[in-house]
């Protein structure tokens, strides 16, 4: 089997598994994301967090976006463009945010500040899964491999417990990451 499709059928089998979370299970792991999150030390001192906005069934990362900004972090999210790429945007307010590629509630660039890739002192990246080696299944469009090509951050993937497999199959453009957060662990790797 090719894998690409042992991709395919991993994305299918976690996303199964994220949607029969009850709303109970995701707002407390979700609460015991931004604790672990917040605790981490590779994030003392840092000044901008690339995160992002959750999608339907993803983990709620903002719970650990509102700890992080606490502490005088700045968070920054994607946005997503024509060529595939993020641009990596400071919202202007709260609710800064309109509904952009994919249906994704993305920053409005209009009301944003743009920083360069290698002012981020850490990324909060989303998953479908990971596994303790660091390897991370993302949603298959490449977009956050591209940026870890060009930044030398810190770099989390955060998720719920299903979300930790055993193995993930990579291809040669996939990138790890240095920390796997989910509610019931923090693997430093």
């Amino acid at each position: 089997m090719e894998i690409a499709e042992i991709k395919s059928m991993l994305r299918k089998r976690i996303r199964e598994q994220r949607r029969s979370l009850s709303d109970e299970e995701r707002a407390l792991s979700a609460k015991a994301v931004a604790e672990r999150i917040e605790a981490l030390e590779g994030l003392k001192g840092a000044r901008f967090v690339l995160a992002y906005m959750p999608m339907k069934y993803e983990l709620d990362i903002l719970p650990a976006v509102e700890q992080l900004k606490a502490r005088g972090i700045t968070p920054v999210f994607p946005l997503c463009t024509q060529n595939n790429g993020l641009r990596l945007l400071i919202p202007a307010e709260e609710n800064g945010f309109i509904t952009g590629a994919y249906g994704i509630m993305e920053p409005d660039e209009s009301r944003a500040r743009e920083i360069a890739a290698d002012e981020l002192d850490a990324i909060i990246l989303p998953a479908i899964g990971f596994d303790a080696a660091g390897r991370r299944l993302g949603q298959g469009g490449g977009y956050y491999d591209r940026l870890l090509a060009r930044c030398s951050c810190l770099t989390i993937a955060a998720g719920f417990d299903c979300q930790l497999i055993l193995e993930v199959p990579v291809e040669e453009t996939d990138k790890t990451v240095d920390i796997v957060v989910t509610p019931s662990k923090t693997l430093l790797i």
